[in-house]
């Protein structure tokens, strides 16, 4: 999700890194009160239907075995 970014630069720096899901631009900076956040980095988990499922404050390494699990588990769950 960008907060308040430049959508350009967005979708450039998840290009550089091979990010292939879909990213929320949000310019208007709604987003942390929509969410509950209070702070960054923080990640929001939705899944297919839509439903917060999760939410993590702070930094966290996303290329683990587990992570990688948890999040096929969210696409492959179905509601």
């Amino acid at each position: 999700m960008g907060l308040r970014e430049n959508a350009a630069a967005v979708r450039t720096f998840a290009r550089e890194f091979g990010i292939d899901f879909p990213l929320w631009i949000e310019p208007q900076g709604r987003s942390p009160a929509a969410f509950g956040l209070w702070g960054h980095p923080s990640t929001i988990l939705i899944d297919r239907a839509g439903t917060v499922v999760g939410r993590v404050r702070g930094e966290r390494d996303w290329d683990t075995d587990a992570a990688r699990r948890l999040v096929e588990s969210l696409l492959e769950t179905k509601r």
